[in-house]
């Protein structure tokens, strides 16, 4: 129960005397017996009084009640009796509405007006009850007009609930409404249409108010668009004023509830107006609680985003930290198999080192995949590449994989037309995962098939056949979604993170092709098949020669706060016959940029001191000097800001010999001769 607290002796005293005002007024309405009025603001009154100000109140409503009626008619026992009646029924109603429609709160809701209705209904009915009875019992009302009296008494009482009460509740507890300028104007607008509306009808400014057509719907939308545009007390304040120029008109002949007598006038237009009213405040409060879930909706939708900005960076972080330790194992691998002198058993060791670390590396290239085709992020670069060339080179990669495990791969490729519309890089890994897929789910001596046709020659089919542990009914239909391993054995058996075929369907997708998976059950095997559509092929010598890598030794600064990384890759270059000079801060690169001339800068993005990028930068305006970013971080907004930045080439961790050579070759390859 939410109630106001203010000092109880004048909360009594005020309320006493407006309850005594209203009732007077109330009762100069009072045309079927000196004591019901079809009007009676009192009983609305006290009824929000209660519920606002508390239960402590109640004195005010029966001293207010006993005034009223003892310098109306009757006597005092007739005027304790009704006073008792009033204040019972605002006690009940007020008791109902903190119980069963959230007390002050009631109009928060729409199911809750509805609530606050049927309590008005209830309630009142105690108030005539007892008053009607004895006055009856006094001599002061005739018993053949019980019932008559009754209904105007319940009528006024009801109305006044519905009525007041929510104008006096909304206007007490809500809180201050501010409104822009357009809404402003709409709400001064709809408030003029309202009057003009209303005096039409019940004004007796035109003939058809004195002629009493039923037009008084017109009101209604207005109404309706208050509830519907604006907050409910705008809505209560629309409706007490509408209801207040409707008993004025009616009172004075006009409008359409003119009937024989003042009080049958006044009794359907109450009627009327109760419906409207319980109608235009559900509406408002549904609207409200729209707009309250639109807020919630739009804050969630903030948390959300802002949880995945969070995550995005903490996964960019953590696939930098991840990657970084990486890359002084992949250089020292290079440098190990370099070496003439191996035993068997030492190139079995690294050959397994190396694809150890290579699946360390697919895992976090996975999960950043993953992220980026969720929010939409992948781009790609679109070209005419040869279907066949791809699945041949991807083969190629696979075959050490699939020999530990003594399979066999065919290559069936029929298709006469063979070349599509793709990233090569994102095109290649399609075919990569279904092939690694087949090799890790097939056991020993299994076979593996990747088929191509053409089914038309617009369309390029491409299937990956295995005779491995298959795919069961059940699980067919979530076997693309990410994390997705099938029979939770799978995962303690073949490992992994069951990313491959969910990052594969969505990189066809965003080809503008289709994957989808068969399989007639558990050990019957699975395909995988690839649909995508058709390019001529390019014609011959249309291919861009390549760049060769500069024979001569270059002199390179190598920056990088990570000791091993640093370490590793500077024992590679120099092994290659390249002068370099390291770094691990921005400060002391600077320092021996300073100092020395250099070809090349290879630098991690991430400095302890500073960024990558502003070493660039500084260094590429003072001396023109090209360079290679390194970084755990490559996505395509950060490969986007190493090339800004002065950056020629952006390589992710973990660095490979013959990437970092071909990307020294295509940097020393491009710069002018006069560098030298």
């Amino acid at each position: 129960m939410h109630s106001r607290r203010f000092p109880t002796l004048p909360a009594i005293g005020i309320l006493t005397v407006v309850y005594f005002i209203a009732g007077k007024l109330g009762l100069k309405l009072a045309f079927l017996h000196v004591s019901a009025s079809p009007v009676w603001p009192p009983a609305g009154i006290a009824l929000a009084a209660l519920l606002v100000l508390g239960y402590r109140t109640w004195p005010a409503i029966f001293l207010g009640a006993f005034l009223v009626n003892v310098t109306t008619a009757g006597n005092i026992a007739t005027s304790l009796c009704i006073a008792t009646g009033n204040t019972l029924e605002a006690l009940c109603g007020a008791w109902l509405v903190n119980r069963f429609a959230g007390g002050t709160h009631v109009f928060d809701r729409a199911q809750d007006v509805f609530k606050f209705a049927f309590a008005a209904m209830t309630s009142t009915v105690i108030s005539p009850t007892l008053g009607v009875t004895g006055l009856a019992l006094g001599g002061f009302a005739d018993w053949a007009n019980y019932g008559a009296i009754l209904i105007t008494w319940w009528m006024g009482d009801i109305t006044s609930d519905l009525v007041v009460a929510p104008l006096i509740i909304l206007w007490t507890i809500a809180p201050s409404w501010r409104w822009n300028r357009r809404e402003a104007v709409e709400v001064i607008l709809l408030l003029i249409l309202l009057l003009v509306l209303g005096e039409t009808v019940f004004g007796g400014w035109f003939p058809i108010s004195a002629q009493n057509y039923p037009v008084s719907f017109i009101c209604g939308p207005v109404v309706l668009w208050t509830a519907f545009r604006f907050a409910q007390r705008e809505t209560a304040t629309g409706i007490f004023l509408l209801s207040a120029i409707a008993i004025w008109g009616t009172l004075h002949g006009f409008g359409p509830f003119v009937m024989e007598t003042e009080n049958q006038s006044l009794l359907i237009l109450q009627t009327s107006t109760a419906v409207l009213t319980v109608t235009a405040m559900a509406l408002a409060a549904a609207m409200a609680e729209r707009r309250r879930a639109e807020v919630a909706i739009a804050q969630q939708k903030a948390a959300v985003e802002a949880a995945n900005r969070t995550k995005d960076n903490f996964l960019a972080m953590l696939s930098h930290e991840l990657r970084t330790p990486l890359t002084p194992v992949i250089a020292a691998l290079d440098a190990l198999q370099i070496e003439l002198s191996q035993s068997t058993e030492s190139k079995a060791a690294l050959a397994m080192i190396r694809r150890n670390v290579e699946l360390e590396s697919q895992l976090i290239d996975d999960l950043l995949d993953l992220t980026q085709i969720a929010k939409d992020k992948l781009q790609l670069k679109f070209d005419s590449i040869d279907a066949h060339q791809a699945i041949s080179n991807v083969v190629e990669m696979c075959r050490a994989d699939a020999d530990a495990r003594k399979l066999q791969v065919h290559l069936d490729l029929r298709a006469g037309t063979h070349h599509v519309s793709a990233d090569a890089a994102k095109f290649q890994q399609i075919i990569w995962n279904l092939l690694k897929n087949a090799i890790k789910f097939t056991n020993e001596n299994g076979n593996v098939t990747i088929s191509s046709s053409n089914p038309s020659p617009q369309i390029l089919t491409i299937a990956v056949r295995d005779t491995g542990v298959g795919i069961e009914p059940e699980i067919m239909e979530r076997i693309f979604d990410p994390f997705e391993q099938g029979d939770p054995s799978f995962q303690r058996r073949f490992g992994g993170l069951g990313l491959g075929l969910a990052i594969s369907k969505s990189l066809a997708q965003a080809h503008g092709g289709t994957l989808v998976a068969k399989s007639e059950g558990r050990d019957r095997g699975s395909t995988f098949v690839l649909t995508m559509n058709t390019v001529p092929a390019p014609e011959q010598g249309a291919k861009e020669p390549e760049i060769p890598v500069e024979a001569r030794a270059q002199r390179i600064l190598l920056v990088d706060d990570h000791q091993d990384t640093c370490t590793a890759l500077e024992r590679l270059l120099v092994r290659r016959g390249h002068l370099v000079a390291t770094a691990h801060n921005m400060r002391s690169a600077m320092e021996t940029a300073v100092r020395n001339q250099f070809d090349l800068l290879i630098s991690d993005v991430a400095l302890p001191d500073g960024s990558g990028l502003e070493l660039m930068m500084q260094l590429h305006a003072i001396s023109g000097i090209p360079g290679i970013a390194i970084s755990g971080f490559g996505n395509n907004g950060d490969i986007k800001k190493s090339l800004e930045a002065g950056f020629s080439e952006h390589l992710v961790k973990p660095i490979k010999l013959e990437a970092l050579e071909a990307a020294i070759g295509r940097v020393i390859g491009a710069q002018s001769p006069s560098h030298h």
